[in-house]
């Protein structure tokens, strides 16, 4: 006598049964080997099954591998690269909607191996450098950076002459690091918070030392080609530097924005890092731009 088992991908497999014995041991086979392949259609999941399920490429593979050092595809407009899954933010790729930032590490401007983001100390993670480039495409690449340097309000309110909106009204500095440093003019910034008060009938919260420092660079046409916002001078670095080590000092260390560009690529790049690390601005820039260049795929 015997029976028929079918199996999830629809073969009948046969085996004999003996009414007396029961189940004999080709059924138990049959059963193990039934079993076994229910737990595979379980666990194992085609590219179409992880595209159906929303699954990007990046995090398919890191249920695969695991971390890696892999290359992972990530796009700006038409420009194709194929980066080592450690150079991401999350160390797996770019997020759902294909944007990314890569992260390095101060001083070497190297990532972490893979893996090591999620269990980083307090000194790596003030090392980090987070790179975010970004595809220009609906606006001009010429007078981009200027933008950022020139918040205009309303005009007759006193956010048209807020004094830390408008580079025109802070005032420049000798170069520090091979930047120009525009800050916030003292007497200017009081005049506006009288101007504020007069208007809208209250205090204005706002502090001098809570106000970013500019430091800017130009080409030798006179535009621009880098900007850099940091937190003023008057808050403390709250890092202090000693060879290739960082210490914390008390309160929170003070940090700066980068904008520069590739307007060759139309892509823009905005960098954070703590404010010590500003001295090395130039090697973040030719390192942002070093990445692309090296990852692309042509």
């Amino acid at each position: 006598m015997t029976r028929v088992a079918i199996l999830p991908d629809g073969v009948k497999v046969c085996f004999p049964f003996d009414k007396e014995i029961g189940m004999t041991q080709g059924f138990a086979r049959c059963l193990c080997l039934l079993l076994g392949c229910l737990l595979a259609a379980c666990t194992t999941r085609t590219d179409a099954q992880e595209k159906d399920m929303g699954l990007d490429p990046a995090t398919a593979a890191y249920q695969k591998y695991g971390y890696n050092d892999r290359p992972v595809e990530a796009r700006l407009g038409p420009h194709r690269y194929l980066i080592p899954a450690n150079y991401f933010r999350d160390q797996i790729g770019p997020d759902f909607q294909g944007n990314f930032s890569l992260l390095v590490q101060w001083p070497d401007l190297q990532p972490l191996p893979p893996g090591e983001r999620s269990k980083q100390d307090m000194e790596t993670f003030a090392k980090q450098i987070t790179i975010s480039p970004d595809y220009i495409d609906r606006v001009p690449m010429e007078g981009l950076l200027e933008k950022s340097i020139h918040h205009y309000g309303p005009e007759g309110t006193p956010e048209h002459h807020h004094p830390s909106e408008r580079l025109e009204l802070r005032d420049e500095e000798p170069k520090e690091f091979g930047l120009s440093p525009y800050r916030v003019n003292s007497d200017k910034f009081a005049a506006y918070l009288k101007e504020w008060e007069q208007e809208y009938g209250y205090q204005s919260h706002a502090r001098l030392e809570d106000q970013k420092d500019w430091y800017l660079d130009r080409g030798t046409d006179g535009r621009l080609t880098t900007v850099i916002k940091c937190d003023s001078r008057l808050q403390p670095d709250g890092i202090s530097i000693e060879g290739d080590r960082l210490t914390r000092e008390e309160g929170r260390s003070s940090g700066c924005t980068h904008y520069f560009l590739m307007p060759d690529e139309k892509i823009s790049f905005s960098a954070f890092y703590v404010r010590a690390f500003l001295k090395d601005w130039k090697r973040i820039e030719i390192r942002s731009r070093e990445l692309l260049k090296q990852y692309r795929v042509r």
